[in-house]
C-alpha cells in the first residue's frame, strides 16, 4: 500500500511539473542561434516580413483569424504600422543572450528555451530612452526553430490555444525602466 502511495505521488509530481530541463543536439543549438541572427537582422532593417518569420505559423495563422484576414494581410498590416511607430521610436540596441539561454521541454517532450532579451529604444520627446528586459521563447517545431515574445500577454494566451502543450507552462514576466544616462 505505501509503495502505491508513493509511486501515486511520484506520477502526480511529475504531471504538476510542465518543464524539465532538455538535452539540445549541436545542431538544434546552431539552428536557433542561426535564427535569432537573422532576427536580429531583421529587426535592425525594420523587416516586418522577416521578422514575421521567426513566428510560429500556427500562432500567425490563429491571429489572423481573429482579425478574420489572411496571413499575408496581417504581414503586411503589420509592417505598415511598424513603419508608422519607427517613426517615432529608434531602436537603440536589441539583444538575445543565447548564451544565458535555459532550455526546457513541456510534459508531452515539445523541446523549448527562454532566452534573456534587452531592447533599448528611444521614444524621442515622449519619453525618452527606455530599457524593455523579457524572456524570448525559442520553439522548436517541425524541425525549425521559432521565436515568440512571451512577455505580452495576448501573445501567450494564443501560443497556448494553438501548442497545448505549453498550457501549464509559466512564463517570465517582462520589466520596462527608464534609462538614465
Amino acid at each position: 500500500m505505501f509503495k502505491r502511495f508513493i509511486a501515486a505521488i511520484a506520477v502526480i509530481a511529475t504531471l504538476s511539473t510542465p518543464v524539465f530541463a532538455a538535452e539540445f543536439t549541436d545542431e538544434q543549438l546552431e539552428g536557433l542561434a542561426a535564427r535569432i541572427e537573422s532576427f536580429d537582422a531583421a529587426m535592425k532593417a525594420s523587416d516586418m516580413s522577416e521578422v514575421m518569420d521567426v513566428v510560429p505559423p500556427k500562432v500567425l495563422d490563429k491571429i489572423a483569424a481573429n482579425f478574420n484576414v489572411t496571413t499575408e494581410q496581417l504581414i503586411e498590416a503589420t509592417q505598415q504600422q511598424m513603419d508608422q511607430v519607427m517613426k517615432d521610436v529608434e531602436i537603440v540596441s536589441f539583444a538575445m543572450d543565447l548564451e544565458a539561454a535555459e532550455y526546457f521541454e513541456t510534459a508531452d517532450g515539445t523541446p523549448y528555451a527562454l532566452i534573456p532579451t534587452e531592447t533599448v529604444m528611444d521614444l524621442g520627446e515622449a519619453g525618452g530612452k527606455v530599457k524593455a528586459t523579457s524572456s524570448t521563447l525559442g520553439m522548436f517545431d517541425e524541425e525549425t526553430w521559432y521565436l515568440v515574445r512571451v512577455e505580452d500577454a495576448q501573445q501567450v494566451a494564443i501560443l497556448k490555444e494553438v501548442y497545448p502543450a505549453f498550457v501549464d507552462v509559466e512564463f517570465p514576466t517582462g520589466s520596462m525602466e527608464p534609462v538614465t544616462e
